[in-house]
């Protein structure tokens, strides 16, 4: 779907559960942000409270052709950096 429209991504770190990812996100020393299922929104936000759970902002035609819906993390600090909001 990204090559569809235009874009790329960059993916720095595989880890083996939304669990992880999350841990991962939260850390205050990193610029990361986690794709995760949204129901983990929920408990991100309970286990995580630093973190910022905001769905992917991409059109509903590409949202449905996606099998389990997914929602965007992040660590709040980076709430105004531009490459994430």
């Amino acid at each position: 779907m990204l090559i569809e429209l235009g874009l790329t991504r960059n993916i720095v770190l595989t880890l083996a559960s939304f669990e992880q990812s999350l841990f991962m996100a939260a850390k205050p020393n990193h610029t990361m942000l986690a794709i995760a299922p949204q129901y983990c929104g929920q408990y991100a936000q309970q286990l995580h409270p630093e973190l910022v759970c905001r769905p992917i902002p991409i059109a509903a035609e590409y949202l449905d052709k996606l099998a389990i819906p997914f929602t965007l993390i992040w660590h709040k600090r980076n709430s105004r950096n531009p490459k994430i909001t």
